[in-house]
């Protein structure tokens, strides 16, 4: 099986409602689309998925990018990915939503040639599927209140809250939320940096006992590894790294410096399955439990995440909800139960998706 061309277009998702974070609003999600050919006619699926303020790239970056790798990838075999991936990145450094895409589809390719799903490329299953969680984007207390209080009456019984504003704003939000939920609904925060620095954080973070807190991720600025330390060291409540977390070296300065509690791995962060299993296998080997993060991927991106979860117990929490909320998803074939929240890996070949 050879590669004999590959196809890339713009994949704008477009939202329910406006996914607000610390650092920007977005109501729709500027991706791109990738499809790699082959000569026995197959064709596999992948999706880069950028953000300038956590993969530093662009819908227009990504879109360059391929063509600049376009003729590394013709003529090769899809099962030579190691050293695919090692030409990419030479070519076009510091572009992971790229590699992770042409990672992805060198795998979901594999797969459909061997005709067995990804996830016993990765080992087999290691956990039967994973409950994922509402995520509720910054807003004004009473809007986030009512958006909890829907997806709680739906039966979701743990929530990802997103704030990063200004101490009283964010304790506002929370106290809505909580008297719309009450005690019973698990909340995990996502600052974005937003919080600042560790002074700032701790005192806000001290704030937080009279809710239901399960962790808190990214409180701080990305760069301030010692100050994620002083943050971890001073406050109960687990801290989570996410933007300070992009490779397997960032995953060991983490565990060297006891800069967080737990580590969020992102497909697109990393540059793809084949970086995240190596991201994972340091984060267990410091004790570190990790979440599978989400930038919001269609279908074709949320099943090769999906797929890497549940081929892993290491993975503890999982966030892959985009396509409950993207209007025009390009791809079918993700399963998630709408009333448990619970996603399970498809048994057809590959990603286990196709366009439609």
């Amino acid at each position: 099986m050879r590669i004999t061309s590959i196809e890339v277009q713009p994949l704008n998702l477009e939202l329910q409602s406006a996914l607000t974070v610390a650092y920007g609003s977005y109501p729709v999600l500027e991706y791109a689309l990738l499809q790699i050919h082959t000569d026995d006619g197959l064709i596999g699926l992948g999706e880069a998925s950028p953000d300038p303020e956590v993969t530093g790239e662009t819908q227009a970056i990504v879109l360059a990018a391929f063509e600049q790798v376009r003729e590394l990838l013709i003529g090769q075999d899809p099962f030579d990915i190691a050293s695919i991936l090692h030409a990419c990145q030479e070519a076009i450094p510091h572009k992971p939503a790229v590699i992770g895409a042409i990672d992805m589809a060198l795998y979901d390719l594999m797969g459909k040639s061997l005709k067995v799903p990804l996830y016993q490329l990765l080992g087999g299953l290691s956990q039967p599927g994973m409950d994922l969680y509402p995520v509720i984007p910054m807003d004004a207390p009473q809007v986030m209140a009512a958006m909890s209080k829907g997806f709680s009456d739906m039966g979701a019984r743990t929530l990802k809250v997103k704030l990063g504003s200004d101490t009283q704003s964010d304790l506002m939000r929370l106290e809505a939320i909580h008297d719309a939920v009450g005690s019973e609904v698990m909340l995990r925060l996502d600052i974005n940096q937003g919080w600042r620095d560790s002074a700032n954080a701790i005192k806000v973070i001290g704030q937080l006992r009279p809710f239901n807190i399960e962790y808190i991720e990214q409180p701080i600025a990305a760069r301030d590894i010692e100050g994620m330390a002083t943050v971890t060291a001073a406050v109960e409540i687990p801290i989570m790294a996410d933007e300070s977390c992009h490779s397997p070296a960032d995953v060991y300065r983490i565990a060297k410096c006891k800069a967080a509690d737990w580590i969020n791995i992102k497909l697109m962060k990393c540059g793809g399955i084949t970086q995240a299993r190596k991201m994972l296998a340091v984060a267990e080997a410091a004790g570190l439990p990790c979440m599978l993060g989400s930038m919001g991927e269609s279908s074709i991106g949320s099943a090769a995440g999906l797929h890497f979860a549940v081929a892993n117990s290491g993975i503890k929490a999982c966030e892959l909800i985009g396509p409950l909320f993207i209007t025009n998803d390009p791809a079918e074939g993700y399963l998630v139960d709408q009333v448990t929240f619970r996603a399970t890996p498809s048994d057809k070949p590959g990603l286990g998706v196709q366009l439609k």
